[in-house]
């Protein structure tokens, strides 16, 4: 867990006092909140990352049938089909891109997608736990982030010691050719089985947790950038429901569809503000037709100009 200021714990709704290295009951929300804090205040992007970085092992259900499996790509599955019993809000899917295997950090909660610090602490930290199942240094072809970079870019690849792409299409791990056959050194053919009967059995007690109606709107928004707002009917198709079956959903959630994607832009644009990236493309990325359009929304919404806001930051 992460130790910073008493500020930055009570910027993100948590009571430091009641924070301990032992403590599992910090939201994924609040743990994203703590690491956008914690990096405003220490004025480095690259916080998070090295959080996640230095992560080494851990005592979970999905950790031991990792480290107990014969390979890597076993590892992984075996841990994704399981993560779920102790955080609900990601998903972890092993695919083929292009011709590589790469694994895909899925966030189910829409919200969660605007935070890139959060997002970036996830996949450093998944490469982190790949080091430490394998007991050796580890090198990915790349790491891979949706969101845009900045101007610190650089840094994230030295926290790293591998490539690291922004603007990716998801975000996750690229994989070297024939990397996720490696043999692991603590592979136990009955230990594997019966962690698997284990968690089958919680999974069953547990179910599936339904997400919100709006993180599931939220995420089909956020899924479409840059450069890109669905509309409320596209949304609604998306959905398989009419626009007023949408807007009476979200009402009951105590939102309308122009206050998320107004929020979820406002959000967004200070973020890629802090991280330094120009006026002009902020404005693309969040579907504004130009650079006025989106300077006079910033206003509206802040008080100042999006320069003025870059300056101060």
């Amino acid at each position: 867990h992460l130790l910073c200021c008493n500020k930055c714990y009570q910027r993100s709704g948590i009571k430091p006092r009641h924070v301990q290295v032992s403590d599992t009951q910090i939201s994924a929300m609040q743990e994203a909140t703590l690491l956008r804090n914690a990096c405003q205040a220490a004025d480095d992007i690259t916080l998070a990352a090295r959080i996640g970085i230095s992560f080494r092992q851990a005592s979970t259900l999905t950790a031991y049938i990792a480290r107990s499996s014969a390979t890597l790509r076993q590892a992984i599955e075996n841990g994704a089909r399981f993560y779920s019993l102790s955080d609900n809000s990601t998903e972890f899917i092993l695919k083929q891109d292009s011709g590589s295997d790469v694994m895909e950090v899925v966030t189910a909660e829409g919200a969660l997608m605007r935070h890139h610090r959060f997002q970036e602490f996830r996949v450093f930290g998944l490469l982190a736990r790949l080091r430490a199942i394998v007991g050796a240094e580890f090198y990915p072809e790349e790491l891979c982030l949706r969101h845009e970079g900045g101007t610190d870019a650089s840094g994230f690849e030295k926290v790293a010691n591998c490539s690291v792409i922004f603007a990716s299409p998801f975000n996750g791990i690229r994989f070297r050719p024939g990397a996720l056959d490696r043999p692991l050194p603590g592979y136990d053919q009955d230990l594997v089985a019966y962690l698997n009967e284990l968690g089958a059995e919680r999974l069953l007690k547990v179910g599936k947790v339904k997400q919100s109606f709006r993180a599931q709107v939220e995420a089909l928004v956020i899924g479409r950038l840059p450069g890109r707002i669905l509309t409320a009917d596209e949304i609604a198709s998306e959905l398989g429901m009419s626009r007023r079956t949408l807007t009476r959903h979200l009402t009951q959630e105590g939102a309308g569809f122009r206050q998320l994607v107004e929020e979820m832009r406002f959000d967004l644009a200070k973020t890629y503000l802090k991280d330094g990236l120009n006026i002009s493309e902020i404005a693309f990325i969040l579907g504004y037709g130009d650079h006025a359009a989106f300077s006079t929304a910033f206003r509206r919404w802040a008080g100042q100009s999006p320069s003025t806001f870059q300056k101060d930051r």
